[in-house]
């Protein structure tokens, strides 16, 4: 089965806000790596040189095999519930 390498950068400039960048999917962990090499030297990522992540992925197979819980649905509701009172006269 093929496989992927997906390159992802994580920058958190406190414990509350964190920015990922999706910077995209490689055919080798080592053209995943050289991306790496290249990216660290820009701006931005300079400053986070070691938030880089590499993901091993097989194409045609799910990688989420469960359901999940998550506070982003509560959160998702109150939005949409500011979002409605929001357009209210």
């Amino acid at each position: 089965m093929e496989t992927t390498y997906t390159l992802q950068h994580v920058s958190r400039e406190d414990t509350d806000n964190e920015d990922v960048k999706f910077i995209g999917v490689f055919s080798s962990e080592k053209k995943a790596l050289a991306c790496v090499a290249k990216m660290k030297k820009l701006k931005g990522f300079k400053k986070f040189p070691d938030n880089f992540y590499i993901d091993k992925y097989k194409i045609n197979e799910a990688s989420w095999r469960e359901g999940f819980t998550s506070r982003s649905v509560a959160h998702a509701g109150r939005s949409r519930k500011r979002r409605e009172e929001a357009k209210r006269p």
